[in-house]
């Protein structure tokens, strides 16, 4: 079986200005996954850095490494009613292993994110206006696109080595700014992707459109997952296989669902690790 043609079963039992986007400060190998207790740090820092286009100010917060950068570096894209803080667990372990992170929250669904539409709007238009979940990946790809641009002049990231992870409707904007940024990143990492709320997705020429680009790709889904069924994520690696032969993988979690939970959380972040690790050169 081709290496990347398989699914895991696994379970049962700095400051920079670029290209008119501002990022400013608001306020080696796999050593493992612990959690932190309390507010203590244990081989990275945290700061918190917004990144500023057209009138909207992005929320997020970085995870440097100890040590001398620059970092192989990570961003990462929450998904709905959610928020930067929606994988630390994963984000802190990849930075105690020597991988940079970056999370923010998208413009809309939080009060931390700002601009001129206000807070929560994507909660406040009225559906049938301009509600459409394809409306809001649009812009979460404007979000992620104005991101990418910033970390590429931070001084701690290694721009030969930029990884996009998103996590349900963030794994469907990172998948679709993939393909105009291919260029600028070295894999990307979709969890659960909710792909499947706009099957088009594979179709070339459609407002979201994977097609394009053929970077490593690794995804992860839970066989119990009701949002984004099994099966979706099964095609939509069969799709990325046909554009480049073997460049996509799956990794299935028997019995997780849209979310993982408790050990899951700890598997899929050294699954993500592992395939930095081998797509870093």
């Amino acid at each position: 079986m081709k290496k990347w043609m398989k699914a895991v079963l696994i379970g049962a039992g700095a400051f920079a200005v670029v290209a008119g986007i501002a990022a400013i400060v608001c306020v080696g190998h796999y050593v493992g996954f612990p959690e932190p207790a309390g507010e203590e740090k244990t081989g990275y820092r945290a700061e918190t850095l917004c990144v500023e286009y057209d009138g909207i100010s992005l929320y997020g917060k970085a995870l440097i490494p100890d040590g001398d950068g620059p970092f192989p570096t990570v961003l990462y894209a929450h998904g709905a009613e959610s928020d930067y803080k929606a994988d630390m667990t994963t984000l802190k372990g990849l930075a105690m292993s020597g991988v940079a992170c970056y999370a923010f929250d998208f413009y809309g669904w939080t009060d931390r994110s700002t601009g001129p539409q206000g807070v929560h709007w994507f909660h406040d238009v009225p559906r049938g206006v301009d509600d459409s979940y394809e409306k809001k990946v649009l812009q979460q790809v404007e979000d992620l696109n104005a991101v990418i641009e910033a970390a590429k002049g931070w001084d701690f990231v290694d721009t030969s080595r930029l990884y996009l992870v998103g996590s349900s409707m963030g794994g469907a904007t990172v998948a679709t700014a993939a393909v105009t940024h291919s260029d600028d990143i070295r894999g990307i990492v979709l969890e659960y992707p909710a792909i499947n709320l706009n099957p088009d997705a594979m179709v070339s020429g459609a407002p979201l459109d994977v097609n394009g680009y053929t970077g490593p790709v690794l995804i992860l889904q839970g066989t119990k997952d009701v949002i984004v069924p099994m099966e979706m994520s099964q095609n939509l690696t069969a799709h990325y296989n046909t554009l480049r032969d073997d460049h996509a993988e799956l990794v299935i979690y028997e019995g997780q669902p849209h979310v993982f939970t408790g050990k899951y959380k700890v598997l899929a972040a050294k699954e993500i690790y592992r395939f930095l690790e081998e797509t870093a050169s």
